[in-house]
């Protein structure tokens, strides 16, 4: 039912014969230009009117056409009800011509589905033996209600006018509806068509600027690669110097001495990790770092990172522990990267973790591949930056380790490297509790 409606009736069409089908078509498409609807608006109007009154004609052999105006607030339209006594629809039937899905032979009652469609609003009321009504309203913009009640006797008098127009020259007049609206459809093809211009000259533009873009992102790779190539072979004499330093061949260096070295040892091996993160991301980026393959004793690998990272733990009151079974088999790698790859998730472990807490690197074979991990009691890592962790610099972003020195690179390329390796690497964390990094290696072939 249609709630909150006022209607004014406008008038009444009695359907007795085909030509009388014919006339509502025409007094209705009329009725709908004179009340201010756009052309198009006008024919879903009169075509939705031709099927209920078809129906009434074919399938109930006599019924009536009411026309009004509408009201529900500031809104107005125009409501048709078609009613008839014929032999109505059964409640299962009238559901699947609703749905679109009735199959009839004579054709009763399809119509009632793109009628529907066609209309704002649909009501209708049937049963068998007790005849069939059916309302439906097309609402007016809100711009052209405004003198639409001034009009009523006019529209009235319109609609009494007795009209018996031949069927040809109802035909004619849907032919000018439909040039009408062919017009409207090629105005509208040649508005897309200038769209689609546009859109190809942005795309021209956009694709030089990503092609611009391209050269000045290879400009940059290289200009760093070179930079970092040749920064290396300076700090590799310092280091050099400073190791003759603190080797004694040049006697007993006074404590304010070694603390001088000391500090130029640490802040030299900073920048040759720095060199070495950019020009290892520089390679990953171009695609020409290359994995050298073999047999690698994990136990070795862990046993050299445990005597680097011991100091840097004891120095934070960290527990440093390892965890790898006696017999566990060797793993298939590069000796090299994998190496990288733990170093960078020790230091991470060890930077993040406070004094008196917990790091430990545990491996355990699992289906013929060998699972490592690295876990920490750290200050751990919010679910919502986990996504984002081993993204470019994201260190240098995040305001959570903002005060711990690094490039931000170290993540990227720890996962990276493990995808080199054709293996993926998995983060467990949670604020407070601390972090696991874990990922797998294959078991080396014999």
């Amino acid at each position: 039912m249609m709630q909150d409606i006022q209607t004014t009736r406008l008038g009444e069409i009695y359907v007795r014969r085909e030509a009388d089908t014919i006339k509502v078509r025409d007094r209705v498409r009329r009725l709908a230009r004179e009340m201010g609807f756009d052309q198009t608006t006008q024919i879903k109007i009169t075509t939705a009117v031709s099927e209920i009154t078809r129906n009434i004609y074919e399938y109930a052999g006599a019924g009536a056409i009411s026309l009004a105006l509408a009201e529900r607030g500031a809104d107005v339209g125009l409501r048709v009800t078609a009613r008839d006594d014929g032999p109505g629809i059964d409640e299962a039937t009238l559901r699947s011509i609703l749905r679109g899905s009735y199959h009839s032979a004579s054709g009763m009652g399809v119509g009632l589905s793109g009628t529907r469609k066609l209309m704002d609003e649909f009501d209708i009321q049937t049963a068998p033996q007790q005849g069939t009504r059916v309302s439906v309203i097309k609402w007016l913009p809100r711009h052209a209600t405004s003198d639409i009640k001034e009009r009523l006797d006019g529209l009235r008098e319109f609609l009494g006018d007795d009209l018996n127009d031949p069927v040809i020259a109802e035909v004619q007049r849907q032919n000018k509806d439909l040039v009408a609206v062919l017009g409207e459809l090629e105005e509208k093809r040649e508005e897309l068509e200038q769209v689609n211009q546009q859109l190809q000259q942005n795309n021209q533009e956009l694709n030089e600027a990503n092609a611009k873009l391209r050269e000045l992102a290879e400009m940059k790779e290289e200009f760093l690669a070179l930079t970092t190539h040749d920064l290396r072979s300076p700090l590799t004499v310092i280091s050099g110097v400073i190791n003759f330093f603190t080797s004694g061949r040049l006697g007993e260096l006074s404590p304010e001495q070694k603390n001088m070295v000391t500090m130029m040892e640490r802040n030299t091996q900073s920048l040759i990790e720095l060199v070495n993160d950019l020009l290892d991301a520089s390679k990953l980026e171009s695609g020409t770092m290359r994995l050298d393959m073999a047999a690698i004793d994990l136990g070795g690998v862990v046993g050299e990172l445990r005597e680097t990272m011991e100091p840097l733990a004891k120095e934070k009151g960290l527990t440093l522990e390892e965890k790898l079974p006696q017999d566990l088999p060797p793993v298939e790698a590069d000796r090299a990267k994998l190496r990288r790859i733990l170093v960078n998730l020790l230091s991470n472990a060890v930077k993040f973790t406070n004094r008196g807490g917990h790091v430990s690197i545990n491996a355990e074979q699992q289906n013929g591949r060998v699972l490592i991990s690295v876990s920490d009691t750290g200050v751990g890592i919010a679910q919502e930056d986990v996504d984002r962790l081993f993204d470019k610099y994201e260190q240098a972003r995040s305001r959570a380790t903002r005060g711990e020195k690094g490039t931000g690179l170290g993540l990227y390329i720890t996962r990276q490297l493990v995808e080199l390796h054709g293996s993926r690497i998995e983060v467990k964390s949670e604020l407070g509790r601390g972090s696991t990094f874990a990922f797998s290696l294959p078991v080396a072939r014999s």
